[in-house]
């Protein structure tokens, strides 16, 4: 009896190709519960989006929704992304408080002992303590900045500790009083107070009861400051910058693991084998499902064809999720291209890579004046006034522009503001006032203006070529004689004109 039994070797072929379908499927089905997985928790975000709060979080609801946005900040790569541009565009310049600045003699004023204090500048002025501050933003929607008044130090409070709120009896919208619960971590016990905000006048009182009859004292040497975004009339709590965003990226994941395993699976079959008869199909079954060689020789029958795959299959196309990101970027106010750090998505434009459009500018320019109303308050709390308050540009100006830019108006500069505006541009640490003689000149050269290069200089208009730049004046010879010739003429004009008026005085 022939040792080739037909039954089994297509039994046998046909077996492994129902494995690898398994396979396959198990691999979507791994996909689908890793994807399902992160979904969860996301049930109040959801009721939130499809208008079931009409008056936005509950307490609840807002630490919930926050402990998963800040997970999700974390190890998501688009929700991180997203986090830092905020950062970038709001507090990466930095800001300049007026009266901060260290005195030349005599004493340091209130406001700069407050503002260079460790405490404070750990919580809410230094770099980190803003980027803490917009991730905060970002996540919770809230900020709690508790100020001591006494002490002249602020303090932030955690999402996480607050376990109360209290608000006007008659406007639901004013929260007067937080409660915050915290462990103590070196008695090991577990503390609670009252603290009333910035909204609440007259006395304070001395405690609040608790649901279950307890007095709950309330501290009276600290107020809250809170800051809580993105509210609609109505809501009493903030709500987080990302929450819109989350639900594209989300989507954008799951495209991305979903064409990640069609590719995966598109990349084991890299022949298919054409037969002609049914017969030829089931044999080259058999002899395929045995072969384990690479890079064997196949020996074909009459009718039979093996066609290479790779350059006729289609691979995923992961391009086509770019318009989900675009859903996330515009939720977050970000252009796509900063938030998928691709400069595909403008068209490798090296102009539209680098542009801050003005959507994106006046959104970022809106977030510095809430947290300059937010800063004011902490001074006023503290007993500091509302002193004035300047962000630095979000863009920079490259230096060639900025020292056109300065030159073009510097008539309209004293010579110490002038310098000081050219060691900003140039980042030089010196002194203003030490006004160089070639500076004390400057308006008095005729041809001043001629030295400067025109303001389009180096850019190139729609045709490909330069603008009205383009021809460098300082090549133009016929052009430079000229205004040489009218500025001596103009001088002399003026020379005569005081030459008449001073004889006249003579005369008199």
């Amino acid at each position: 009896m022939s040792d080739f039994d037909p039954i089994n070797q297509i039994t046998e072929a046909l077996s492994q190709v129902l494995s690898e379908n398994d396979g396959l499927r198990e691999s979507l089905s791994d996909v689908k519960m890793m994807l399902d997985a992160e979904n969860r928790g996301w049930s109040s975000i959801g009721a939130f989006l499809s208008e079931e709060n009409l008056e936005g979080f509950d307490l609840d609801e807002l630490q919930e929704v926050s402990q998963k946005l800040r997970t999700y900040t974390t190890g998501n790569a688009l929700m991180r992304r997203g986090c830092q541009l905020h950062i970038g565009y709001v507090f990466s310049n930095g800001f300049f408080v007026e009266g901060t600045e260290a005195p030349t003699k005599g004493r340091p004023s209130d406001l700069r002992n407050a503002f260079v204090n460790r405490v404070n500048q750990e919580n809410i002025f230094s770099y980190a303590a803003q980027s803490e501050l917009q991730r905060s933003r970002y996540t919770d929607g809230m900020v709690f900045l508790a100020a001591h008044r006494g002490k002249k130090e602020v303090r932030r409070i955690p999402l996480s500790e607050i376990t109360g709120v209290k608000v006007d009896e008659d406007y639901g919208e004013d929260v007067i009083a937080y409660r915050r619960t915290w462990k103590q971590h070196n008695e090991n016990k577990t503390q609670s107070r009252w603290y009333m905000t910035d909204r609440f006048s007259g006395v304070k009182p001395k405690s609040y009861a608790d649901g279950a009859g307890e007095r709950v004292p309330v501290d009276q040497d600290v107020v809250i400051v809170d800051g809580r975004f993105n509210r609609a009339v109505g809501f009493v709590l903030g709500v987080p910058d990302a929450i819109a965003a989350s639900v594209y990226v989300t989507a954008y994941d799951q495209i991305l693991q979903y064409g990640r395993i069609v590719d995966e699976s598109l990349s084991r079959i890299l022949y298919k084998v054409v037969n002609k008869t049914k017969q030829g199909v089931q044999t080259t079954g058999v002899k395929i499902a045995n072969s384990t060689v690479h890079g064997g020789t196949a020996s074909m029958a009459e009718g039979q064809d093996l066609q290479a795959l790779g350059g006729t299959r289609v691979n995923f196309n992961f391009s086509n999720a770019r318009p989900v990101a675009a859903m996330a970027a515009a939720a977050l106010d970000v252009s796509n291209i900063d938030l998928l750090a691709d400069s595909s998505a403008a068209g490798s434009s090296y102009g539209a890579g680098n542009l801050l459009t003005v959507g994106v500018r006046n959104a970022m320019k809106q977030k510095q004046n809430e947290w300059t109303d937010i800063f004011h308050r902490v001074f006023h709390v503290l007993g500091l006034g509302r002193p004035r308050i300047f962000f630095e540009k979000m863009e920079d100006v490259e230096p060639y522009r900025a020292a056109q830019a300065l030159t073009l108006l510097s008539p309209t500069l004293s010579d110490e503001e002038y310098r000081m505006k050219a060691l900003d541009t140039l980042d030089i640490i010196g002194n203003a006032t030490d006004i160089p003689e070639s500076l004390k000149l400057r308006n008095i050269s005729p041809n001043a203006a001629s030295q400067q290069a025109a303001p389009d200089q180096g850019q190139s208009n729609g045709t490909g070529g330069g603008g009205q730049g383009a021809n460098d004046q300082r090549s133009d010879g016929i052009g430079e004689n000229m205004r040489h010739e009218m500025a001596m003429e103009d001088q002399l004009t003026r020379m005569s004109e005081m030459l008449a008026r001073f004889e006249e005085l003579t005369e008199r």
